[in-house]
């Protein structure tokens, strides 16, 4: 939600809610788009950030502005001092000039400035890094990796980095931390002292003797699954929704809610979220689920 505007991304432009109507930007009405094929959407500082499939682009609410025409953008961010970000299959290109950063040809999955301006770059294999500075530092999860006949495991960089997964797909700023999605769980972290990481029942491969299995594992939380794909909050952060492959969680301090108890009826399928002037809109294989006035949901639950 940025300028008080719902977005939402498509293969045939970018649509947007402006609390009545629906419009549609698209190559046709907006060249600065690059393609109809919208990749990323992030609102952050202001603006509305857009990844699309030929180039890259932001817009106040009023004028769009492109910042990369070079293909196919993965992700796109920028800072509140003017500093702007574009992931590609091949690396990170930073400020005006797209000058190639130091992190390497990892692909990138998603960007995002703290606030410090700090960058943060989620990988789809390398887990995070940090550029700060001109200085990249590298954050990876532990890991298991299979060599011949053997279960290899892989360390932490650093040792204490407790990331459930090393594919990123979602990252958003959440109260003082960053809650990182990831194909493995969900974590909310300073990438310091505090990793408060959340997983579901899932598979792991283990070794028994000459063999490797896939054996199920516990989770540690409520969460409904694992492939966190993505994340919105609401304005005071009270609330954490998270999109999975088995359904929507809501994280409320560290206890996760009954979600089919809040929203009774909730389709299967949802693939987005996010949060626009008081309403839970979601993402669904069938179009766009619109909650209204999403506390009163939450109130009436609690009460029962």
């Amino acid at each position: 939600c940025t300028h008080n505007y719902l977005w939402l991304i498509t293969s045939k432009g970018l649509f947007v809610y402006d609390g009545v109507n629906w419009g549609i930007q698209n190559v046709k009405n907006n060249n600065k788009l690059g393609s109809d094929l919208i990749v990323n959407i992030q609102s952050l500082n202001g603006k509305l950030w857009i990844a699309t499939d030929n180039g890259a682009c932001y817009t106040d609410g009023e004028n769009y502005f492109s910042v990369y025409t070079g293909g196919r953008a993965r992700a796109v961010s920028g800072s509140n001092s003017g500093n702007t970000a574009v992931g590609t299959a091949y690396g990170v290109l930073v400020d005006k000039n797209n000058t190639a950063s130091n992190i390497g040809q990892h692909e990138i999955s998603y960007l995002l400035y703290d606030k410090q301006g700090q960058l943060w770059v989620g990988t789809r294999k390398e887990g995070v890094f940090k550029l700060s500075g001109g200085i990249a530092r590298q954050y990876k999860g532990p890991a298991k990796t299979i060599m011949g006949f053997s279960l290899v495991d892989v360390p932490a960089n650093p040792a204490n980095c407790r990331l459930p997964g090393n594919l990123i797909k979602s990252m958003i700023r959440f109260k003082d931390y960053i809650a990182v999605g990831t194909t493995g769980g969900l974590c909310i972290t300073d990438f310091d002292n505090h990793y408060e990481c959340y997983t579901a029942l899932h598979k792991e491969f283990s070794q028994k003797g000459s063999k490797i299995v896939d054996e199920e594992v516990e989770g540690n939380s409520k969460i409904p699954g694992n492939k966190v794909s993505d994340l919105a909050t609401t304005d005071n952060y009270e609330l954490l929704f998270v999109v999975t492959d088995l359904g929507l969680g809501i994280l409320k301090g560290n206890e996760w809610l009954d979600v089919n108890k809040i929203i009774p009826g909730l389709p299967d399928g949802i693939t987005s979220v996010a949060w626009c002037n008081g309403d839970l809109w979601l993402g669904t294989d069938d179009g766009v689920l619109r909650v209204q006035k999403f506390s009163e949901y939450l109130t009436n639950a609690e009460a029962k």
